[in-house]
C-alpha cells in the first residue's frame, strides 16, 4: 500500500470561500451605492425643474402685480371719485378684476396639476401700493388615493 502523506498542506479552500465573500460584499454594497446616487440625482432633478417652475409662475406673478399697480395708477388719475375709479379697474383689467371684493385675482398654471394662486387689492388713494392678500401654491385637480389594496385596520376578524 501507497504511504499517504499526512503533512501540513497549506488549505486553499477556507481563504478562498472568505475571498468570495468578501468580493460579493463589495459588489453588493457597490451596487447598492450606485443605485443610491441615481435616485438622488433624480431626486434632485426633480426638485430642480420644480424651483425652476415656481420661479418661472413667481416672474409670471410680479408681471402681472405691476399690471395692476400700472392700472390702479391709471384709474386714479383719470377717474374723479372712488367709484369711477373701481369702474375704470374694472375696464383696464377685464376679466382679472372682481368687483365684489375689489381685488384682482389670477390663476398662472404650473406643472403637475399645480398653479400659483394671486390675489392682489389695488390701491384707490394716491401713493398707496396694491395690497397682496394671497400668493400661494394651489392643488387645480382633486388627488385621489389609491385604495384598492385591503389594509388591516386593527378590528378582529378583519382579512
Amino acid at each position: 500500500m501507497a504511504k499517504q502523506e499526512t503533512g501540513n498542506r497549506p488549505g486553499i479552500g477556507s481563504p478562498s470561500l472568505i475571498l468570495i465573500f468578501i468580493v460579493m460584499c463589495l459588489v453588493t454594497f457597490g451596487m447598492l451605492s450606485l443605485s443610491t446616487a441615481k435616485s438622488e440625482w433624480d431626486l434632485a432633478e426633480r426638485n430642480a425643474a420644480s424651483v425652476t417652475e415656481y420661479y418661472r409662475a413667481d416672474r409670471e406673478g410680479e408681471e402681472f402685480y405691476r399690471l395692476v399697480s400700472e392700472a390702479a395708477k391709471e384709474a386714479r388719475q383719470e377717474g374723479a371719485d372712488i367709484n369711477e375709479v373701481r369702474r375704470l379697474l374694472g375696464q383696464k383689467l377685464g376679466e382679472y378684476y372682481i368687483p365684489e371684493r375689489g381685488a384682482a385675482m389670477t390663476q398662472i398654471a404650473m406643472d403637475r396639476s399645480q398653479a400659483l394662486l394671486i390675489e392682489v387689492f389695488p390701491s384707490l388713494k394716491e401713493g398707496q401700493a396694491p395690497v397682496i392678500s394671497q400668493w400661494k401654491v394651489i392643488q387645480t385637480e382633486d388627488f385621489e388615493i389609491y385604495d384598492s389594496m385591503p389594509v388591516w385596520t386593527g378590528g378582529e376578524g378583519e382579512e
